[in-house]
């Protein structure tokens, strides 16, 4: 998970602006490091960057890296009404910030947090959400989906991510926090264009494994004394339907909202440890706790939108280098079993759950470090930042085949940032021809004509 630290900025003449720093304990079940990752290779043989195949390269010297688009690529489940009909692809930038569109590219998503005191700036101004309206104004000028990962509950009083449930639990605290998000809401609404709204990232996973699988275990919903949550379940599960209620109630039907899924949410690790597992019993394993809090038909009458997930919060090498954990890293080569720690088996997980539930996911967090980067803090300075080989295989030579895989595995946008200090960032990820690699290869993407999405 990502507790946050807030860092409020007072310049001259500026107005006060909300940045946040993401540094905390991962929240996927703890599994012992038991591998080492020399050389440039690591454990089951993925190695730092994407080596491209034959077959990819041929493929990449025709239409993809030659100036004509992607076939479009298609999947069960319906794209949500409003988003373009183009892989969205986009990055992390805070209110105020200038970077993506100075740079050239034309991003069409942009995501940031909202945590606990946004509702009035915290303290800075009223209380009339215009700090997220703001955000979506930013991001439609520049051509782009705003995305918002409501991140709130870690920031309520009571405790860290291991509380979850407990504040949960709470009336007067839920109270509060649904008055926020049906304030959100209002400014969606207001906004009239889609926005994406990815609910609480890890917050199912933690509600499962703290429940003990039961989506029956007691939240505080219609006890919150809210009008728009009368006659909901107190339950865990009414928890989650208080989501598509208050969107209802609001009449914010531009609202995008995603529901975050957990590769570890069943108590096994599917990315990074439990990799042998079979993938199907533990998706419906958590399908069956998601599919009361919204994910399947309800009494709200609307269900989620879209799926969330979040490949890795950090950069692989500052797992290993940092944390002594090698076990991040996937290969990514396009023979590597489903049954191994790889791009194969996370985009067949993300395909099982397209299946199952007929919707389209949006991914987000992804990691910006590529096979140039030092593997030291990064300061600021051209390469400082850790290893990672997710740019690469996503924008690299063999992007063609894989941005195919997973958009037919359901993805609809892929959204790049640092989920903490002192790792890769696009603002300084300078490759081995002295171009920043997401600037310089997302702009070749774009210029290509992108992937076109199947509605």
């Amino acid at each position: 998970m990502r507790p946050w630290l807030p860092l409020f900025v007072v310049l001259v003449g500026v107005a006060p602006a909300f940045t946040a720093a993401c540094a905390s304990d991962d929240a996927r079940p703890a599994s012992p490091s038991t591998a080492a990752c020399d050389g440039g290779v690591c454990p089951g043989g993925a190695p730092t960057t994407a080596p491209p195949s034959t077959s990819e390269t041929a493929a990449d010297g025709g239409a993809a890296e030659a100036g004509g688009p992607l076939p479009d690529a298609s999947a069960p489940g319906t794209l949500p009404a409003g988003l373009p009909t183009k892989l969205l692809v986009g990055l992390f930038e805070d209110g105020g910030g200038t970077w993506m569109k100075s740079s050239g590219v034309p991003w069409n998503a942009r995501y940031r947090y909202i945590v606990k005191g946004w509702a009035n700036n915290f303290g800075f101004g009223a209380r009339d959400g215009s700090f997220a309206r703001s955000y979506f104004d930013e991001c439609a000028a520049q051509g782009a989906v705003p995305a918002i990962a409501y991140y709130q509950v870690n920031g309520e009083p009571g405790g860290s991510e291991a509380s979850f449930l407990q504040k949960t639990q709470n009336a007067a605290t839920m109270a509060g926090y649904f008055a926020d998000f049906k304030l959100l809401m209002e400014r969606v609404k207001d906004f009239g264009k889609p926005v994406l709204v990815l609910l609480e990232p890890d917050g199912t996973g933690l509600l499962q494994l703290q429940a003990n699988g039961n989506p029956a275990t007691a939240a505080a919903v219609a006890s919150t004394g809210l009008p728009e949550l009368a006659g909901l379940p107190d339950t865990i599960a009414g928890w989650g339907l208080a989501f598509l209620r208050m969107k209802k109630a609001v009449g914010a039907s531009n609202a995008i909202l995603g529901l975050h899924v957990s590769a570890w949410a069943s108590g096994k690790d599917l990315s990074y440890y439990s990799v042998t597992d079979p993938l199907d019993p533990e998706v419906t394993k958590v399908h069956d706790f998601l599919a009361p809090l919204g994910l399947a038909a309800n009494t709200t009458g609307l269900t989620y939108d879209v799926l969330v997930g979040d490949p890795l919060d950090r950069d692989s090498d500052y797992y290993r280098i940092v944390r002594n954990d090698p076990n991040r890293w996937w290969d990514a080569s396009d023979a590597a079993p489903v049954g191994s720690r790889s791009f194969n088996r996370y985009a067949e997980w993300l395909r099982l759950w397209n299946v199952k539930t007929q919707k389209r996911w949006v991914l987000w967090q992804i990691p910006l470090g590529n096979s140039n980067h030092l593997n030291v803090s990064n300061e600021g300075a051209s390469r400082q930042g850790y290893k990672d080989n997710r740019p690469e295989y996503f924008f690299g030579p063999g992007r063609a085949a894989h941005l195919q895989r997973f958009a037919a595995s359901g993805v609809i946008a892929l959204l790049f940032g640092a989920g903490a200090g002192g790792v890769s960032s696009y603002q300084n990820d300078t490759f081995t021809d002295g171009k920043p690699f997401m600037q310089s290869r997302v702009g070749e993407f774009f210029a290509a004509g992108g992937l076109a999405i199947t509605p």
